[in-house]
């Protein structure tokens, strides 16, 4: 095996494995895998896929699959010549000319599939690896036309915004510092400046120390609001300007609310509600949440003599997530025309701002607490400019924003706020309504027996299920905040109950109510005998299990359609071997 030097990792065969049965049941490349033939040579193509994985979230090729065949062996590949032109493409010492800059880390070695040898390369994504700049470009098409990104299981060139994006990600260009020229103090709202200004005192800083109490100029130059000849920086004319529209009339909150789940393309479906939020950045916060939460939903609840009103999201967390947007948004000079946008649909809110993420914060890490400030500046400023009810002022910029929107969510029984979507030049924010526990989900868990048994855990366990299909401890980690022995109980008494069918650590499904017991024994009989780790074909489980082919076959192709059995091959094909999903 070769491996580039600051990678180690290694995919395992049963991950391949799983790999090709998934593009198998596609009958296509996806997201994370491309498989070409490659039986006389590279690809050129192959080139540009390596640089989008490494551009976006990383990615798998394996060659040595025909395409035109269902990614059956391709005949007369050479994997021994294939595996040395790709670590020559991927080459980095100093005079070697690789087909790629900067090199990615990388993992080659071979394997087999329906044993016939593939070469595969692992490739990782930039982000893991700051000391590399982005983009990865083909090295023949130069740095603009040969920077690619991975949109489904196409390579898109990436536009110039991107390729800035990625070349600046861990640059500070300070863009909210720079000088907005035209304006003066005067523009700025003198109540909200003098009301800053006390809040800095009072809190002790040492910003304004020398000041005299009504030198409020030189207050805000020393917290780079305004620049030493008084013209207010980007930061300050947005934070306290009377009217920051009359210069960026785009630098506005959008909050749109729709009819459907989806944004619709026909003209003549109206908004639900719609709202432009604009003035100063803590006002147009304050409208946006406040338009937000006249359009969701409420539940209440009665504790002894008292009831709450419950909104389906917390208006915490709302705020927050708005606040994060309009703080760390890009505000270069590619995106001053693209507002923030605030999406509100049936059954989740998305918060949606340009620019990505910065430094290295990624969509994975995003909740791990720490804070990496793209406009420091501006982030500043808003820990210390009062919101409108002047109790509370915009942000902490600690880091801990996030993480107490999870901690939030959680209390709430919601889903985590999901980044998933996130692109290199939007972040992309989900907050679910009404999370697992909707109107409609209450309803079906209601038919369940021992439905009087079940803790807030269990319901969640077999909400997610339900929307997901299956659930694993992961999940219920990642959702609920358990640690993974916990996850496991829960998972192990709905399994007792005779409510999911799964193994170890999932996934798990919902077990079908109307099976008869020897229909469900017979999945319990195989998913005995199957493991992660080593695929068994049908006769392998037949001499296990003593059942007949005939008995098995709707039964392994009911575990496959549920996702609680992975096949490694078509069903057509005599190579197709059976493992335990969630290995």
């Amino acid at each position: 095996m070769r491996l580039s030097l600051a990678y180690t990792e290694v995919v395992t065969d049963e991950e391949l494995q799983k790999h090709v049965a998934r593009i198998r049941r596609l009958g296509a490349d996806d997201a994370r895998v491309e498989a070409k033939a490659a039986v006389r040579d590279i690809p050129k193509g192959i080139w540009d896929s390596v640089a989008a994985f490494a551009n976006t979230e990383g990615g798998l090729i394996i060659l040595g699959l025909d395409e035109s065949r269902n990614f059956a062996p391709a005949d007369g590949f050479d994997a021994s010549r294939i595996e040395n032109a790709l670590i020559a493409g991927l080459d980095d010492a100093e005079r070697a000319n690789p087909k790629v800059r900067p090199v990615p880390q990388y993992q080659v070695d071979r394997a087999e599939v329906d044993g016939a040898q593939v070469v595969w390369v692992r490739i990782e994504p930039l982000s893991a690896t700051p000391d590399r700049t982005a983009p990865c470009h083909v090295v023949a098409q130069g740095l603009e036309r040969g920077s690619y990104k991975r949109v489904g299981d196409a390579d898109k060139h990436l536009t110039t915004y991107e390729v800035h994006l990625l070349r600046t990600r861990n640059v500070n260009e300070h863009a909210d510092r720079r000088p907005v020229d035209g304006r003066t103090f005067a523009d700025l709202d003198p109540d909200l400046v003098s009301r800053t200004v006390e809040r800095v005192r009072a809190s002790g800083s040492r910003a304004l120390a020398g000041l005299a109490p009504d030198d409020h100029l030189s207050a805000l130059q020393r917290l780079n609001a305004l620049t030493a000849d008084g013209t207010p920086t980007l930061a300050g004319y947005l934070a306290l300007g009377t009217y920051p529209q009359q210069e960026y009339p785009q630098l506005t909150i959008d909050v749109t609310v729709h009819p459907g789940t989806a944004k619709s393309q026909d003209p003549s479906i109206r908004f639900l509600d719609r709202r432009n939020c604009d003035g100063p950045l803590p006002q147009a916060i304050h409208d946006a949440v406040h338009t937000v939460m006249r359009n969701l939903r409420t539940r209440r609840i009665v504790e002894g003599t008292r009831g709450t009103d419950i909104p389906e999201i917390p208006e915490d967390v709302l705020r927050e997530a708005i606040a994060n947007a309009v703080m760390h948004r890009d505000y270069s000079r590619f995106v001053t025309g693209q507002q923030v946008a605030v999406n509100v649909y049936p059954d989740r809110v998305e918060v949606i701002n340009p620019g990505g993420f910065w430094g290295d914060r990624t969509k994975e890490n995003v909740t791990d607490g720490h804070s990496a400030s793209r406009n420091e500046d501006l982030a500043r400023l808003l820990t210390v400019v009062p919101m409108p009810d002047n109790r509370s002022t915009v942000c902490e910029n600690q880091g801990s924003g996030v993480v107490r929107m999870v901690n939030e969510m959680r209390a709430h029984g919601l889903p985590t706020p999901d980044y998933s979507t996130s692109t290199i030049d939007h972040v992309v924010v989900r907050l679910d309504r009404f999370g697992l526990m909707d109107p409609e989900t209450e309803e079906w868990l209601g038919t369940l027996p021992g439905r009087a048994g079940f803790s807030r855990n269990h319901e969640a366990a077999l909400a997610l299920a339900r929307r997901n299909g299956t659930v694993s401890v992961v999940d219920l980690r990642d959702n609920l905040g358990l640690d993974s022995d916990d996850c496991r109980g829960v998972l192990a008494q709905l399994v007792a109950d005779g409510l999911l069918v799964g193994m170890n650590d999932g996934p798990y499904a919902i077990a079908d109510q109307t099976r008869s017991a020897e229909a469900t024994g017979a999945e319990w009989e195989i998913l005995a005998v199957l493991s992660a780790d080593e695929a068994l074909s049908i006769r392998d489980v037949a001499r296990a299990t003593g059942k007949t082919l005939t008995a098995l076959r709707p039964v392994l192709r009911e575990l496959v359609e549920r996702g609680l059995v992975v096949a490694t091959a078509p069903p057509t094909s005599r190579s197709r071997k059976y493992l335990l999903a969630g290995g």
